[in-house]
């Protein structure tokens, strides 16, 4: 066992080594701007996005519907958000509407999207219950609402990298699967990210990412999603506390905390 003394001297070189990393990176030359973008694309887009997607599935599993939507909007926001910056394109003023970021990387032509309309009806669902927060609106949870997710994930965080560096012809010819081969075996194709690396190593992560998931996991895992949709909860309905409450408390509740327009508007 280490002692205090050990503790605090393996504490202190991680801290150096880790202000050491930070200089070194604070001091990268970033002549090309798109070198900036991937990086940020990548490491706060990206990445998180793939925590948040976990933290989303975990919710799933313990019947906590309010962070699952919380969580899996910002996973869907924070993938749509990298996509437009490796595009070199502008991610701001979108906030967390996810429908308006679907519509902005729908415009871009070099993509090429291949999306099922499943897709398109999920993002709707997640922009309208996603946002709610404060819990001041009912939450519902469709029927498949997980596989929804793991759907929607994976056909939009196939885009989410930088793009013009496969599209010389070595690359085309000997890195790229055909987008229909990917829809065959989602398992199989991998963009190197951080999803791809918890399979790998099967850390911590690793169980509450391949549980019930046809589309992220080791490529040998053989996955029935017919019979994986028909294990999901069902339908549910959670009403808001706020609902029970009448314009009176409101006109003082709203003085403390603030309320969305659409709650604003419906006290009115």
């Amino acid at each position: 066992m280490l002692t205090a003394l050990e503790i605090e001297l393996l504490q202190k070189d991680k801290r150096e080594s880790f202000e050491k990393m930070v200089k070194i990176m604070q001091s990268a030359n970033y002549a090309d701007k798109q070198d900036a973008l991937n990086e940020f694309a990548t490491e706060s887009f990206r990445n998180t996005a793939d925590q948040d997607y976990i933290a989303a599935r975990m919710s799933y599993r313990a019947g906590l519907i309010e962070p699952f939507l919380w969580s899996g909007l910002h996973a869907i926001e924070k993938y749509l958000k990298a996509i437009l910056l490796f595009n070199s394109l502008k991610a701001k003023k979108y906030g967390h509407d996810i429908e308006k970021l679907f519509g902005a990387v729908k415009e871009i032509e070099r993509l090429d999207l291949r999306l099922p309309q499943s897709v398109d009806s999920f993002i709707k669902y997640l922009n309208e219950y996603g946002k709610n927060r404060y819990f001041e609106e009912a939450a519902y949870l469709p029927e498949y609402a997980l596989d929804s997710l793991d759907e929607t994930v994976w056909y939009i965080r196939r885009y989410c990298y930088y793009m013009k560096e496969y599209e010389n012809e070595y690359y085309r010819n000997t890195r790229k699967i055909s987008p229909l081969e990917q829809e065959l075996n989602p398992k199989r194709y991998n963009i190197s990210g951080l999803l791809e690396k918890i399979v790998k190593e099967e850390s911590a992560a690793y169980p509450y990412l391949i549980w019930n998931n046809c589309f992220y996991g080791k490529e040998e895992q053989e996955c029935d999603r017919s019979s994986i949709r028909n294990t999901q909860r069902k339908f549910s309905a959670i009403n808001p506390p706020l609902a029970f409450f009448g314009k009176e408390a409101f006109d003082i509740l709203v003085d403390y905390v603030d309320f969305s327009a659409s709650t604003k508007n419906y006290y009115k």
